[in-house]
């Protein structure tokens, strides 16, 4: 093609010729930027998992106070049985007595037995929805929840979970998981973000990572295969 640009003749055809050169070889070039660009463009674009839509994902935390959760009826049962238990000893011994036979030792009232923890305890809940777009049936998933600062790209945390699922083609799953730890991998949750709705602490993305089907193959493949 540039072939076609070689110059001869007076000075102001060379000058010509050259200018021409040149306007071609910036199309050119523009034209290769614009080719990659919208490859790379493409690239970015393409979903990085098959078949798996995420509808839905969210996390919170749950709170479990023992003291509130125990039976209140507990202890008042508990000391009806031990006054019953003092009336059956009370006749027994009446009967025992009328018979000559020596009395038995009186029902002591043992203390009533506080069981479990009374400290709080947290929970964190993570949640999925996906929908299966693939022709075939999905028995596992692999996941991390990533966490970000709102508004940054800054990676404060991340967590994997594996799910046994069974989502038929077509089908939405709602996948719920509790963990103990926070989604910084903590059991706790930082105080500056005390008071604050889970949406509001950390912006989140997705990532299915690996998905294995009913036909015991899996996505990404195995390597080697």
């Amino acid at each position: 093609m540039l072939a076609s640009f070689f110059c001869a003749g007076d000075s102001f055809g060379i000058i010509l010729c050259d200018i021409r050169r040149r306007v071609a070889m910036k199309i050119l070039g523009s034209g290769l930027i614009l080719f990659l660009f919208a490859i790379g463009a493409a690239a970015q674009t393409a979903p990085t998992w098959p078949d798996v839509t995420v509808l839905e994902n969210k996390w919170r935390m749950e709170v479990r106070n023992p003291a509130v959760e125990k039976d209140p009826f507990a202890a008042n049962n508990q000391q009806m049985q031990q006054e019953q238990a003092v009336k059956r000893a009370a006749i027994e011994n009446d009967n025992r007595v009328k018979q000559g036979e020596m009395a038995l030792p009186p029902v002591v009232q043992q203390p009533r037995n506080e069981t479990g923890h009374s400290k709080l305890s947290v929970d964190y809940v993570y949640e999925l929805k996906v929908k299966n777009n693939g022709p075939k049936e999905i028995r596992m998933l692999i996941w991390e929840c990533l966490f970000f600062q709102p508004g940054t790209t800054e990676e404060v945390g991340r967590r994997r979970f594996v799910s046994q699922v069974s989502i038929k083609p077509g089908a939405t799953k709602h996948i719920m998981l509790s963990s103990p730890k926070s989604p910084t991998g903590s059991r706790t949750v930082d105080a500056s973000k005390a008071g604050k709705k889970p949406n509001e602490m950390y912006s989140e993305q997705v990532v299915i990572r690996n998905i294995g089907y009913a036909d015991g193959t899996n996505w990404p493949a195995p390597r080697g295969r």
